[in-house]
């Protein structure tokens, strides 16, 4: 009965062996067109090496004389997979309008990458305070709720002293 079993196996094997090669022999071929010319057909260009792009041309963040991204479209790609579009668009949030910018750069401080969006995160916001101001404390408050709720990975450290640079400066400036 085993073997029986064993040889039913070993057919049913072969048998679905021989549908993928048929079925790769009966299958059209893709038109020319779609291919480049310095390319094979059906070859697929390797992608161009982090190391080779610039960020900052990635996403085009803003230069002089032009205007920056939409916060959503920078909203966008704080969620890619590619570490130097999520760094620029991070840091490209320091200087969007506070409103727009404040609740992507407080989940991403709780939420983000611990080694490099956190920290640029913490930083965006602390731009955000220091250039667009705080009075209505919620840069603060979102600085704090990282210090209190985030993981062991949050470097409540850095955090503090963030926390304490916008306290001061909101007392200097007089808002």
């Amino acid at each position: 009965m085993e073997r029986r079993n064993s040889l039913f196996v070993g057919l049913a094997a072969l048998g679905a062996l021989l549908i993928v090669i048929g079925w790769s022999l009966v299958r059209k071929p893709e038109p020319a067109s779609t291919a480049s010319s310095n390319e094979p057909a059906g070859k697929v260009p390797p992608p161009v090496p982090a190391s080779l792009v610039d960020a900052a041309t990635v996403i085009e963040i803003a230069t002089p004389g032009s205007s920056p991204p939409p916060v959503s479209i920078l909203a966008m790609e704080t969620a890619s997979g590619d570490a130097d579009r999520r760094a620029a668009a991070i840091t490209a949030l320091g200087s969007a309008p506070r409103a727009e910018a404040l609740p992507v750069l407080g989940k991403i401080l709780t939420d983000g990458e611990p080694e490099i969006d956190r920290p640029l995160a913490l930083r965006s916001l602390r731009e955000l305070a220091l250039n667009q101001g705080d009075a209505d404390g919620e840069i603060r408050e979102a600085v704090r709720h990282a210090i209190y709720h985030g993981d062991d990975f949050t470097k409540a450290d850095a955090l503090q002293e963030t926390l304490e640079i916008i306290e001061e400066s909101q007392q200097l400036s007089g808002r």
